[in-house]
């Protein structure tokens, strides 16, 4: 313990050191500034490296080799050290050169003014290099030598290398060094960037690998996961606060998950597996990342900056590095909750890869969308993600005018852990198939084959929910029930609505239409899922023998439609748009409630048509996530909007600058029956609200104008 407890005196002030010499590079104007830095860091590893030469075989002989490794690098060192000394400041030979070049002597010097920008440029990029790899060498031989003093064996090369960066002297090292030197350069940084880096040290603080110590790993895992799940709900507050970013930004967003993925997996074969490497190779890829941005960090603010809305293969590429680490993560979190079993159960129901090769090809087939969605259905990976997608919801409803629109995404939040979470996971975990509208919350096929002692709990479960539709609307199920409302209903999935009107296929999908593609997709869906229900209930009386792998064909389709397809979709929201599982039409369970539904009370009116002829921004049009740009023609036109499409989100009304739209249910029809008249039935026209946020300014006089105007 004591032996310990000096090992950690000299590392805290090594990592202060460090930070300092990382602050002195970022503001090197000059090569002695520049050697300099190279040079102690150079004089640091030579010390470390001469401690590991010794500890490897104590000896005098390993002494006198120690001591000449040190002189070489230390008279090296000092030799570049003394050149770069005698050689002016680059600054100053720019600053001359520009002063000659200003006085008439244009064309020489032009040219050696680019060629000095050039190297300047040159030099700036290889002291970043420079910098970072005797950095990373010199915590790793400081790690290297702790970890032998610490009475620990490294004879095995890649061995050695996993073992050190995974151990503790590495990584709670590099942490000390990230907050050091993210604080030294506070004032310096962006308040977000800064916020940004602190969470990124928790979470490699947290790593699994660092102590050799059972509760260590469980608490880590658990505690790691939890800062990550803050730091993602972090940048997607700021991607939905930030549309426009500079590309700095958007490339280090997208490395920093790419680490993230790679060490979520990583820690996931460690577990399984027993090697490290994968794990400790994100690690060093975070921390190339972040001295990388930290030492170039005037291009955090001052690089090419454009809207990430606009670029759709970067929007992809974040949200599918941000599923795989999510994926992974959740797979930790369930293998440390259920133990063991949670991964054999899932292999247990796993095919062999044998027979004829269409056999072989439907076996890889059937086991990829097993262990994918036994990952993406397990309880724990869907607290997760409801914990990430929830906040957003919880920053939505801070924004939301409505206060029915509030209510509703409240009652999301608790549906999502109460009713998709909670009751079928915690408690009817058991008998969770016989219960209607819990246990076959999807309708067919959710909790398992279509079996005759199941046939009540099915009937009973299209008969709820139809009800309910035929009452509130398809927003009973597509916007509180169904777990795609807490995934589409938050700040930054909702900004992503865009799409619908920029993206190919989005565009494609837009109005209350049926395109061909939503006609296609449909047919297959409601057809698939027929077809599988009468061979499942074949199967089940003993009528025919027939199931996939083992599997019940019916279930086996539930699967693959919501837990693999839906994430798909979900990930490509550039291409597709918002709420894919919708205007698609992929969902039969979405369907079927989205046609009672239209036939049903479920509508949206205006107070005032008139005012959506003179409405000259269409906001309700744009702020729809499922792209039923068709709502302003039905509004002038007959005063409401009904469609098989319209789930109920609400976005419309809340975006409508007028205030001028309202929602019509079975409440809205018992009161005109009753006499006591709807909300918003005034025939007088609503003034706009003159310079709302988001929405386009109008002078007072001029809106005042044009009502007049419209209404002698």
């Amino acid at each position: 313990m004591l032996e310990q407890l000096w090992l950690w005196i000299i590392a805290v002030p090594m990592a202060f050191i460090t930070s300092l010499l990382v602050k002195r590079a970022i503001y090197a104007k000059s090569r002695p500034d520049i050697a300099l830095v190279l040079y102690l860091l150079v004089t640091m590893a030579s010390m470390f490296g001469g401690a590991v030469i010794y500890l490897l075989s104590p000896s005098l002989t390993s002494i006198i080799e120690a001591l000449g490794f040190n002189a070489i690098l230390m008279i090296g060192g000092a030799i570049v050290l003394l050149h770069n000394y005698a050689e002016r400041s680059l600054d100053e030979e720019i600053r001359k050169i520009s002063i000659s070049n200003s006085e008439g002597d244009s064309t020489e010097n032009s040219v050696q003014l680019a060629q000095q920008h050039a190297a300047v440029h040159s030099l700036s990029v290889s002291l970043r290099a420079s910098v970072i790899f005797l950095i990373l060498l010199n915590e790793f031989l400081m790690g290297w030598a702790f970890v032998l003093a610490s009475g620990a064996s490294t004879q095995i090369v890649l061995s050695t290398f996993t073992k050190v960066v995974g151990s503790d002297w590495f990584i709670f090292t590099m942490v000390l060094e990230m907050i050091f030197s993210v604080y030294m350069l506070r004032h310096d940084l962006p308040k977000s960037f800064f916020i940004i880096v602190l969470a990124q040290s928790v979470v490699m603080f947290f790593a699994p690998t660092a102590l050799n110590n059972s509760n260590w790993v469980t608490y880590s895992i658990y505690l790691g996961s939890i800062a990550m799940i803050g730091l993602l709900i972090y940048i997607y507050e700021y991607l939905f606060k930030n549309k426009i970013i500079t590309s700095a930004i958007r490339t280090y967003f997208l490395a920093l998950l790419a680490m993230y993925a790679m060490m979520m997996a990583g820690i996931f074969v460690w577990i399984i597996q027993g090697s490290a490497l994968l794990f400790v190779l994100s690690i060093l890829g975070e921390m190339i990342l972040y001295f990388g941005l930290i030492l170039s960090k005037n291009s955090i603010e001052s690089s090419k900056s454009r809207s990430w809305l606009t670029d759709p293969w970067w929007v992809f590429g974040f949200m599918g590095l941000t599923f795989v680490a999510e994926y992974f993560m959740g797979a930790l979190i369930d293998m440390q909750y259920y133990g063991s079993s949670f991964i054999s159960g899932i292999t247990a129901s796993l095919a062999p890869i044998s027979g004829s090769v269409i056999t072989q090809i439907g076996a890889v087939f059937y086991n990829f969308i097993i262990y994918f969605g036994s990952v993406t259905a397990s309880p724990w990976f869907l607290i997760m993600m409801g914990a990430e997608m929830g906040a957003l919801v919880v920053f939505k409803i801070t924004i939301t005018r409505e206060l029915e629109t509030k209510i509703r995404l409240l009652l999301v939040i608790a549906a999502y852990f109460i009713y998709s979470i909670f009751l079928p996971s915690f408690v009817f975990s058991s008998n969770i198939a016989s219960i209607p509208f819990l246990g076959w919350s999807m309708g067919v096929g959710t909790a398992g084959a279509v079996a005759p002692v199941f046939l009540g709990a099915i009937l009973a479960t299209y008969l709820i929910t139809g009800v309910l539709s035929f009452l509130f609307g398809a927003r009973q199920t597509c916007s509180v029930f169904c777990t795609a409302a807490l995934m589409y209903q938050g700040t930054f999935p909702d900004s992503m609505s865009v799409f619908n009107r920029t993206s190919k296929l989005g565009k494609k999908l837009l109005t209350s239409r049926m395109s061909n593609l939503y006609k296609v997709v449909s047919s297959i869906a409601i057809g698939s899922i027929i077809i599988a229900a009468v061979v499942s209930y074949l199967n089940s009386v003993g009528i025919i023998s027939f199931t996939f792998f083992g599997t019940d064909i019916v279930y086996f389709l539930y699967i693959f439609y919501f837990n693999f397809l839906w994430y798909i979709i979900f990930i490509s929201i550039p291409f597709v748009g918002t709420y894919g599982c919708v205007t698609t039409g992929y969902c039969h369970i979405g369907l079927f409630n989205q046609f009672v539904s239209r036939i049903g009370f479920f509508r949206l009116k205006v107070k005032d048509p008139m005012q959506c002829v003179n409405c000259e921004t269409k906001d309700c049009a744009k702020a729809c996530p499922v792209g039923l740009t068709d709502l302003p023609g039905n509004f002038i036109k007959s005063g409401q909007f009904r469609s098989h499409k319209c789930i109920g989100v609400g976005d419309c009304v809340s975006a409508c600058p007028y205030e001028n739209e309202y929602f019509y249910d079975v409440r809205g029809w018992f009161r005109q029956k009753l006499g006591m008249g709807t909300s918003g039935t005034q025939s007088r026209p609503h003034l706009p609200i003159i310079g709302r946020p988001g929405h386009s300014s109008i002078s007072k006089s001029a809106a005042l104008n044009k009502v007049e105007h419209t209404h002698p």
